[in-house]
């Protein structure tokens, strides 16, 4: 009778946690967020046309992990989704001919993050030959992002996220009532997981070895008729009233230090690097305290700062949206960056 007992309590348990046990494998068949199955050199499957939203910065680090073991690399772009249409074919202008480029971005990128993501590479023994560091604005004051499942840093990378933490926030964020639909239902439920903003349609042509991202489709239109792009609905969607100049100081004690370490890492590998403070359509310029202050930590020489354009600043004919500046541009201002002529500063030096 006892044995009768227990066997029925296991029975019963079992069916109690079977909804559960049921949630659980259909997370790890499907792998929504592609954080549980091993990158294997491609993010998108041949065919897809939505994508749940996907960490960017994650994917950065696996994509390294998968290919540097055959293409050893030694050269590195690091900022946020804005430095990703910096392109590796436009920078390798400016290397030696043996220099191995890869993309070392991640969405919303932070100084600490950036930072980590270097230090992760030392620690590898990664000899950095050359790095464009892509440093906006808006990364001055912008903090980690540690929960929240699109900009969480990867744990191999950052000392405070485990692997625990990382993956309770998927699973977490894989119990939305929408997103569990849509994986048993995505012909019903596609249009409920892109208005709740759980998914995208804006899937991104890729080089995947490089890690690099581009819009074949909008580069196109735009280099052969840039009005069918630019439309008046794009324009109106787009389109912010310009800020006023002068911009207020972003920099404080700590992000100054934070710079430093960036800039003292470097240093120590030996790398040869450029900075580009980039365009932001809407004059989201950067300060000339702030400038200043990054020429003071990485030299003038290195600090090209192109937030102050008028032009590029006040027309949104220069961009994808209302901040990626679009890749023709990107290719511009690494030539100048890279060009023998120093362009004076658009401020007087603080005395």
């Amino acid at each position: 009778m006892r044995n009768h007992g227990m066997k029925r309590f296991v029975l019963l348990t079992l069916l109690a946690l079977l909804p559960t046990l049921l949630v659980v494998a259909l997370y790890l068949v499907k792998d929504p967020f592609h954080v549980v199955r091993p990158y294997k050199g491609q993010v998108y499957n041949p065919g897809d046309t939505i994508t749940l939203t996907i960490n960017w910065g994650y994917i950065t680090v696996e994509s390294y992990k998968y290919f540097d073991p055959q293409e050893h690399f030694d050269s590195f772009i690091f900022g946020s989704s804005l430095s990703g249409y910096y392109f590796i074919k436009d920078w390798q202008r400016h290397l030696p001919a043996d220099a191995r480029p890869f993309h070392f971005n991640a969405s919303r990128e932070t100084l600490y993050g950036m930072f980590n993501k270097l230090r992760y590479l030392w620690r590898r023994g990664v000899n950095i030959k050359h790095a464009l560091l892509i440093i906006e604005d808006e990364m001055l004051m912008r903090q980690p992002m540690d929960d929240d499942v699109l900009f969480v840093q990867h744990p191999q990378t950052a000392p405070n996220v485990s692997w625990w933490k990382f993956h309770q926030l998927y699973f977490n964020a894989y119990r939305h009532p929408e997103v569990v639909a849509y994986l048993l239902c995505p012909e019903a439920m596609t249009q409920r997981v892109l208005d709740e903003g759980y998914a995208t349609t804006d899937l991104s042509d890729r080089i995947e070895p490089i890690n690099e991202s581009y819009y074949r489709w909008a580069d196109s239109v735009i280099n052969v008729n840039p009005d069918a792009f630019y439309t008046p609905q794009h324009i109106a969607h787009y389109q912010l009233p310009l800020k006023e100049l002068p911009c207020q100081p972003k920099i404080t004690p700590h992000v100054n230090n934070m710079l430093r370490d960036i800039a003292g890492l470097l240093e120590k590998m030996g790398t040869d690097y450029q900075v580009i403070i980039p365009p932001h359509y809407g004059y989201e310029a950067i300060s000339s305290d702030d400038l200043y202050a990054m020429e003071l930590v990485f030299g003038p020489e290195r600090v090209h700062d192109f937030s102050h354009d008028p032009q590029l600043g006040s027309d949104l004919h220069y961009y994808y949206d209302d901040g990626h500046l679009i890749s023709r541009e990107c290719g511009r201002l690494i030539d100048s960056a890279y060009s023998t002529v120093m362009l004076p500063s658009p401020f007087l030096k603080p005395q």
